[in-house]
């Protein structure tokens, strides 16, 4: 790693470009200070290190709620500096960060995008930032994308929502032409009324298709979702 000298005003500050593949990335810190706790060094490696991990959905994110408040900031600002990188997993962090500093880069990016899944991704920080209507329109042309690789990607992002919207997707989802989605649908619509994923699910696809007018069931259905954390 080589360190650079970066003026901010009259301070002068250790600039460190780290480097994944052929990405180097602006960083403003030495993130192997001992002044750093565990979770902000897990931040940093699983963002700007090693993103395998988050991309595969394998890393526990406990250290977005257990970094100090400092180190949150810290954190802010090294997403926001990097975010022009066009890299999926800085988009998420800016949202689940709640950095509203971030929202002037991230609306450019989203409008020098023309491609739905980046959009759907850009968007979902934006909405989490401030929640921005474009998010649930992207949702819903998703719904109607001809891509199986599409709707399959970016399935659970269908709950964000966390409202009726969110339920009458799932069902429409339920009759989806892709095998994976509809099997993806059955598991989540278990999953809300369970409070967590189980082995051996208790209710099948023809059980919630004969559902589908049932209005008290889905108001369950959004009153189990609001509540859950995903």
């Amino acid at each position: 790693m080589r360190f650079l000298k970066n003026i901010f005003g009259n301070n002068t500050a250790k600039v460190e470009m780290t480097k994944q593949k052929s990405t180097e990335y602006f960083i403003d810190i030495d993130p192997n200070s001992n002044s750093f706790s565990t979770a902000f060094k897990d931040f940093y490696k699983n963002h700007f290190i090693d993103q395998r991990g988050l991309a595969r959905q394998e890393v526990d994110t406990y250290f977005f709620n257990s970094m100090t408040k400092e180190e949150k900031e810290i954190a802010k600002r090294l997403i926001r500096q990097n975010l022009k990188l066009r890299q999926a997993i800085l988009f998420r962090a800016s949202g689940l960060l709640q950095d509203k500093e971030a929202l002037p880069i991230l609306y450019d990016q989203f409008q020098n995008n023309t491609d739905l899944s980046w959009l759907l991704t850009i968007g979902q920080a934006i909405w989490r930032l401030n929640g921005d209507e474009l998010y649930p329109k992207l949702l819903r042309q998703l719904k109607d994308h001809n891509s199986d690789t599409m709707r399959e990607a970016h399935f659970d992002q269908v709950t964000d929502l966390k409202n009726e919207e969110s339920i009458e997707m799932l069902f429409d989802y339920l009759t989806d032409k892709s095998g994976l989605v509809k099997s993806m649908t059955v598991s989540k619509l278990n999953y809300i009324l369970a409070g967590q994923y189980e082995l051996n699910q208790k209710f099948d696809r023809d059980y919630f298709l004969s559902k589908r007018n049932d209005k008290e069931f889905k108001s369950e259905l959004v009153e189990k979702l609001k509540n859950l954390n995903e």
